[in-house]
């Protein structure tokens, strides 16, 4: 009987967990020390007053005397454009500036201002984002703009960012590019999500808006379309390379949009691109840009990895639990089946590793790479250690029933 309520128990926990979406998600990148990488986080106060580095300074797409050009932001002491340790700017169009951010609290790149193509007040046409990777506190090999360190194409990598993209009214065109990415030989491209309608418009013909496309070469070098039927306003990209399939996932949010993509121009990514396009007239925010290796397999215990995160989406949470849960007390487990210790069982051994190790979050905030952690932070919430302490008590008096 006991054993009945246990496993009624779990299943509450697997319901809530299924309801939560918290069983899958999006891979996260990580910038470890030994691989090149990208990481811009734009962060600071975007409502400085510092001299000529504020919202209204006087500003100017191509750096043009009569204002700022975006590399001279760089040095404002309040906004952030550099990257942090991993990366560098390649080519930056558009009168960017620190803005208010939806993902963040400190800030995000924001080119804000247009009107339409029409109105005469267009500071961000076609504004544009380029940055290479690089390895951990090292200049770009050189010597051109576009020359990155490519990543490691016998090893999973992942690229994510946060977007906004908004519309002026009256515009029918809407966006042209979302990003791209490049390898190491600037000619060819892994993909790149454009605009779904005609000329690479976000509005279908139908007027329906925010919608792109995937566009990719196939071996004759000829353009492949694959349309992307989801509304793609703002939220969170994660683009994951998987090495062992030499194949590539895209997901917005926690859905993966589009899967097993197959590039023919390889898989060295060392360039990304936000933005730009031909004549679009949008007011485009960026946040939170990374391009790292993936965090480690489950279990693997290497760079990245947390020792009971079974699904491996980052976190230990009530997911991790539901796993555990649905294969308690059965034999032959591995890891991604809730054997935390290793010993081929799902028990109260490994229900008790998981509780020393909750973290009881939600998932990484988007686009936060993983540059390791702290275990003794992870540290459980009192309604948490409740549920964890009921746990362990009802499956010790299982034990010595």
């Amino acid at each position: 009987m006991i054993m009945q309520y246990i496993r009624l128990f779990f299943g509450l926990m697997v319901t809530i967990t299924c309801s939560s979406n918290v069983f899958s998600g999006p891979p996260v990148p990580f910038l470890d020390p030994n691989e090149p990488g990208i990481d811009f986080q734009f962060s600071g106060d975007p409502n400085t007053t510092e001299d000529g580095c504020s919202q209204d300074a006087a500003r100017a797409v191509l750096g043009a005397p009569s204002g700022k050009n975006h590399n001279e932001l760089l040095d404002c002491d309040n906004w952030d454009f550099k990257p942090r340790d991993w990366g560098q700017a390649a080519f930056l169009q558009g009168a960017f500036i620190l803005g208010v951010s939806p993902f963040s609290n400190d800030g995000g790149w924001e080119c804000p201002g247009n009107q339409g193509p029409s109105s005469g007040k267009n500071l961000c046409a076609n504004s544009t984002v380029r940055a290479v990777a690089t390895y951990q506190n090292t200049p770009s090999p050189g010597p051109g703009l576009f020359d990155g360190v490519p990543m490691d194409d016998s090893k999973d990598w992942v690229f994510s960012f946060d977007f906004k993209i908004e519309v002026a009214p009256g515009d029918t065109y809407g966006n042209d590019k979302l990003f791209e990415a490049i390898g190491l030989d600037n000619d060819y491209q892994l993909m790149e999500i454009r605009g779904g309608g005609n000329n690479a418009s976000s509005f279908l013909p139908d007027g329906t808006p925010d919608r792109y496309r995937m566009i990719q070469f196939d071996i004759q070098d000829q353009e492949v379309f694959t349309p992307i039927d989801v509304p793609m306003p703002q939220g969170h990209i994660t683009l994951h390379y998987k090495a062992a399939d030499q194949r590539m996932d895209l997901w917005l949010n926690d859905t993966k949009i589009l899967e097993n993509i197959e590039s023919s121009a390889g898989y060295d990514i060392s360039k990304i691109q936000l933005g730009g396009g031909a004549i679009s007239f949008e007011n485009a925010l960026y946040d939170n840009v990374i391009l790292g290796v993936l965090a480690a397999e489950c279990g693997s215990g290497g760079a990245g990895a947390l020792p009971v995160d079974f699904n491996c989406d980052g976190v230990i949470d009530v997911a991790d639990l539901g796993i555990l849960g649905a294969n308690f007390n059965l034999t032959e487990m591995i890891f991604s089946d809730g054997d935390a210790n290793g010993d081929g069982a799902v028990d109260v051994a490994d229900l008790g590793v998981l509780g020393a190790n909750w973290s009881g979050v939600g998932q990484l905030p988007g686009g936060q790479g993983l540059q390791g952690y702290e275990p003794q932070a992870l540290i459980p919430e009192p309604v948490t250690v409740s549920v964890l302490a009921i746990s362990v008590l009802v499956l010790g008096y299982s034990q010595r029933n």
